[in-house]
C-alpha cells in the first residue's frame, strides 16, 4: 500500500499473474459461466443433440437405404458427413467449456465454422441437381456465417467474460 494514500494499491508484478493467451485478464470484468455463455452452452448442446438425432435417423431410420430417391441420397449422405464432424466438435467444445479450458474459444470457433459451412450442404446439393441457382447455394452458408455464427464467433473471441472465465490458470 502507498503511505500517502492508504486506498491506493500497487499492482502485482507481472510474473505473479497467470498467463492468458487472449491478453491480460481484467480483474474487474465479469467471470464465470453466466451471461451469454449460457446461450453458448445451449447452442452447443442443441447442436450435439440434433447431430445425434440426425445420425440416428440416417442410420436406423433407413435414410441411407435405397428407398430414398437418388437425387436426395447425395444430400442425405453429405448431411450425415457434416453431422459426423459436428458431433465430436460440439462434444469436445462442451467438455472444454465445463472444464473452463483456455482451448474452449478455439474449439467453439472451429465448431461454428464447420456448422456454418455445413448449412450450405443442402443448397449446394440442390444446385447440383438443378433445383436451385449456384448463387443461392453459395450465398446460404455465407449468410449463415455472417448473421448467426459470426456474432457468436466474435463474442467467443472478444468478450471480457470469455477472456476471464477461460484464462489459463497456474
Amino acid at each position: 500500500m502507498d503511505q500517502n494514500d492508504p486506498y491506493r494499491r500497487t499492482p502485482a508484478p507481472v510474473a505473479d499473474r497467470a498467463p492468458n493467451p487472449y491478453g491480460e485478464r481484467d480483474a474487474r470484468g465479469p467471470e464465470g459461466l453466466g451471461g451469454w455463455l449460457i446461450a453458448v452452452a445451449a447452442i452447443l448442446g442443441l447442436s450435439a443433440a440434433f447431430a445425434i438425432l440426425s445420425l440416428g435417423l440416417a442410420v436406423f431410420g433407413g435414410a441411407l437405404s435405397s428407398d430414398v430417391p437418388s437425387r436426395y441420397l447425395g444430400y442425405v449422405q453429405a448431411r450425415v458427413a457434416v453431422d459426423a464432424v459436428l458431433l465430436p466438435l460440439a462434444l469436445a467444445a462442451l467438455a472444454l467449456f465445463w472444464r473452463r479450458s483456455p482451448w474452449f474459444p478455439r474449439a467453439f470457433v472451429a465448431w461454428a465454422l464447420v456448422a456454418a459451412f455445413g448449412k450450405g450442404v443442402r443448397p449446394w446439393m440442390m444446385a447440383m441437381t438443378g433445383e436451385l441457382s449456384m448463387v443461392m447455394a453459395l450465398a446460404t452458408p455465407l449468410l449463415w456465417a455472417l448473421f448467426w455464427y459470426g456474432p457468436w464467433i466474435v463474442y467467443a473471441l472478444r468478450s471480457r467474460r470469455v477472456r476471464n472465465t477461460f484464462a489459463a490458470r497456474r
